[in-house]
């Protein structure tokens, strides 16, 4: 028969030899308080801070805990990597070895021990995704005991174990698969995403489109609970991911003040200088507001100092200052998708000055050594300043082209203008229009341009069309003007168009001639078809084949040299291409929307890609991604119209006789009037000695090219 009492007595002797045990019940309440207690919220960053673990093989020059206050600028994209924040997308345009992969390491961690879910992480090749999980995810994972026992071991023998390419760990996964195929961007739904050195990405994976694309398809089930992480280097002009995804959010910037005069201002690679005596024989920077000498010495100071600030700025508004001073920095540093870039996704870009990683000898040294070195200039462009790397620099900066707009009045021909082309660009919902007009040199003018918003299958569409394919302009003179062609690309709907046009008479059809070889202007013939891509007996169309390749050049080349300005006499180069004051960023982005790439440099060192690299002029054109370019095909559409008809063709005594009809006997007397009297004719006509010839596009001479009108302008 048991006895309580004995048994009491019995525990409490014992008690009494090991004073250091815990009652049971002690024991049990305690465990059920700590249960019961909310978890502490943390940032990424915090979270980072308090449990990851750096591993020395990770190779890392800091082994052991994490500090975000030794890069202090990654902490804002960390923390919007938060579940609750409401950036969807973050984008990092870093410089090589600035710490952005360290960001996907630490949101993986996050993720693993605070908001578990299904992960896909995206690498250029299949080589780099091993070599991320052997050097960074698996390191990490062993040296933090926070989230080591909740990530399944890589085991063999164990379906439900990690592999190298699939971490488990409880309530979600992580796989980590390559760019190049789409087997591993398929069958699954995921939440978070990452997409390391996007700009090593191909175009295309196993024939279904970017991978990209692909895989941010894989976050529609989650919608606006989905979160996206971005981070690379930079690769080519025209055709680099990063860039363009950053040009397309808030583009943050770092602002650090000087630490002399205190004024923020972003340090880039333009304000580094030499070593000089002043600043004891090392590379250094010179502050933008008071000249200041800031050696590398102060350089934790300044980021610890730093902000983030978004230039990014909406269309008419003014550009964020290059220097703010300290008391206006926090009306400059706004916080990610607030204020005035609340609707844009975040997005930083950082180079390697910046970050506690690099000598500021070293950048120097080697941004010496690559002076002439193409192949040495492309290294130090993408790995050390971070930015997109542009082997020759064909395409004009929209940003210098906004600075010199010049101003006249819409839908008014400005002086010296003397004869009209407009063009039409169709797109799926609407014709986007514009008109350009020509005068002495073969140089142009923009009069106006516009949208008919409808469908090109729609009444409402040609009737607005033929109302403005009809309509006369006004010049400044006072002359109304007609357009002496009126084209319409036709390479996209080419039957549907076909038949429209063939029923209007004030309207010619073209297609874009892609060849470098192409002629600027040819016309030829094309067949009406049947549904069934039959020829239709008799119903044939005038067709214009327009040289886009060599036509984009010229266009290029008549924006530099407006940027590069008037010659010393006040005259301007042949082809010079004016802008108005009434076209903002948006216009000159679509008229600086391709670059020209050369496709033997991109495929240098691949030789997979060297293989598809076709014989002769191996550059193309190429359209930088989230870019419109229907300005830049209306206003090469426009110069074809014009050179079929021989205005980059004719000598200045005709041009003089076109000008006086446009605007009358003498000039008016304005500003542009006043501008262009050196190069145009006067009333009385003044002998002049000959101008610059006209010079044509640098393309071969055509003996099939046929002018539109037989060279009517020449006559």
């Amino acid at each position: 028969m048991f006895d309580e009492r004995a048994a009491a007595a019995r525990l409490a002797e014992i008690r009494g030899e090991f004073p250091g045990i815990v009652h049971g019940r002690t024991v049990l309440f305690d465990a059920l308080i700590t249960a019961a207690r909310p978890e502490e919220e943390l940032t990424v960053s915090e979270w980072a801070d308090r449990y990851r673990k750096i591993s020395p093989e990770s190779g890392s020059p800091y082994p052991g805990d994490w500090r975000t206050a030794r890069v202090p600028y990654l902490r804002q994209p960390l923390d919007c990597l938060h579940p609750d924040h409401p950036a969807r997308r973050v984008t990092l345009k870093f410089s090589a070895q600035t710490g952005k992969s360290e960001v996907g390491v630490c949101w993986f961690g996050y993720i693993v021990d605070r908001s578990p879910g299904p992960m896909l992480t995206v690498l250029p090749t299949g080589e780099e995704a091993a070599k991320y999980n052997r050097v960074k995810l698996q390191p990490t994972v062993d040296a933090s005991p926070r989230i080591r026992h909740r990530v399944r071991p890589e085991n063999s023998r164990d379906e439900g174990a990690s592999t190298t390419a699939f971490k488990r760990f409880a309530g979600g996964y992580n796989q980590i698969t390559s760019a190049t195929s789409s087997k591993g961007l398929q069958m699954v739904s995921i939440r978070w995403l990452i997409l390391d050195e996007v700009a090593g990405y191909p175009k295309d994976a196993d024939g279904r489109g970017s991978p990209v694309d692909q895989a941010r398809a894989r976050t529609k089930s989650y919608g606006d609970r989905a979160k996206e992480l971005e981070v690379s280097t930079p690769g080519l002009v025209g055709d680099c991911r990063i860039s363009e995804d950053y040009d397309a959010g808030d583009r943050r910037r770092l602002y650090m003040p000087c630490p002399q005069c205190g004024a923020f201002q972003v340090w880039g690679f333009d304000k580094m200088r030499p070593p000089t005596p002043a600043s004891k024989n090392r590379p250094h920077f010179a502050c933008e507001a008071e000249g200041c000498i800031v050696d590398q010495v102060s350089r934790d100071v300044m980021l610890a100092a730093h902000r983030w600030v978004p230039t990014w700025v909406a269309e008419g508004e003014p550009p964020v200052p290059t220097v703010i001073a300290a008391a206006d920095i926090d009306l400059h540093a706004i916080e990610p998708c607030s204020g005035r870039v609340r609707d844009r996704q975040p997005s930083w870009a950082n180079w390697s000055a910046w970050s506690p990683f690099e000598p500021w000898s070293d950048i120097w040294a080697r941004s010496e050594a690559a002076h002439g070195d193409p192949g040495k200039e492309k290294v130090v462009t993408q790995q050390d300043l971070g930015e997109a790397w542009e082997p020759k620099s064909d395409t004009p900066d929209w940003e210098k082209l906004l600075e010199v707009r010049r101003a006249w009045t819409r839908g008014v021909v400005p002086y010296p203008a003397a004869v009209l082309y407009g063009f039409v660009d169709v797109q799926g919902n609407r014709f986007e229009w514009g008109l350009w007009a020509f005068g002495p040199g073969f140089q142009a003018w923009l009069v106006d341009r516009g949208v008919i918003a409808h469908e090109h299958t729609t009444a409402e569409a040609w009737n607005a069309l033929d109302a403005l394919t009809a309509r006369q302009w006004t010049s400044e003179g006072g002359r109304d003007l007609d357009v002496m062609a009126w084209g319409i690309d036709t390479g996209a709907f080419t039957q549907a168009l076909y038949d429209k046009v063939s029923k209007r008479h004030g309207l010619q059809a073209t297609k874009s001639d892609n060849r470098p070889s192409a002629a600027p202007y040819k016309l030829t013939r094309a067949d009406l078809r049947d549904v069934h891509g039959r020829p239709i007996a008799g119903r044939r169309i005038d067709l214009g084949l327009v040289g886009a390749w060599g036509l984009k050049v010229s266009v290029y080349e008549g924006l530099r040299h407006l940027v590069a300005g008037p010659r010393s006499d006040g005259t301007w180069p042949n082809a010079t291409i004016h802008l108005p004051d009434w076209i903002g960023e948006d216009e000159l982005r679509q008229l600086t929307a391709e670059v020209l790439v050369d496709t033997r440099e991109e495929a240098r060192g691949n030789a997979r890609r060297q293989s598809l690299v076709k014989i002769g002029d191996a550059r193309e054109w190429r359209k930088r991604h989230h870019w419109p370019n229907e300005g830049l095909d209306i206003a090469v559409g426009c110069r074809a119209l014009a050179w079929g008809d021989g205005a980059g063709q004719i000598d200045r005594k005709r041009w003089d006789e076109l000008v006086a009809a446009a605007h009358g006997p003498r000039a008016p007397e304005t500003p542009q009037g006043e501008l262009f009297a050196s190069t145009l004719v006067a009333a009385p006509p003044q002998p002049a000695s000959e101008p610059d010839p006209v010079l044509p596009p640098p393309l071969p001479p055509r003996p099939t090219f046929v002018p539109r009108r037989s060279g009517w302008l020449k006559r």
